[in-house]
């Protein structure tokens, strides 16, 4: 399934860019208009910045390189 929101403004004619999986199938097109009181989310009421997510994991993140290999058949040995 794929959906978009658009607002035209002052054309008639829409072109839309559709996922590569759409493609040579049968697609069926609806339009409609929605509410005004629909809104898209913008970035400033995300909730946590990028920034703030990167000082996160940053603080969070484990050093795996001195951990040693294991294989699968480890977890079978009892």
């Amino acid at each position: 399934m794929f959906k978009q929101i658009v607002t035209p403004k002052n054309i008639q004619q829409l072109t839309i860019q559709l996922p590569e999986e759409f493609v040579g199938h049968r697609v069926e097109v609806i339009a409609f208009t929605t509410d005004d009181s629909y809104s898209i989310p913008e970035k400033e009421k995300r909730k946590y910045t990028l920034q703030e997510l990167e000082e996160f994991y940053s603080r969070h993140s484990v050093d795996m390189s001195k951990i040693e290999k294991w294989n699968r058949e480890d977890l079978y040995d009892r």
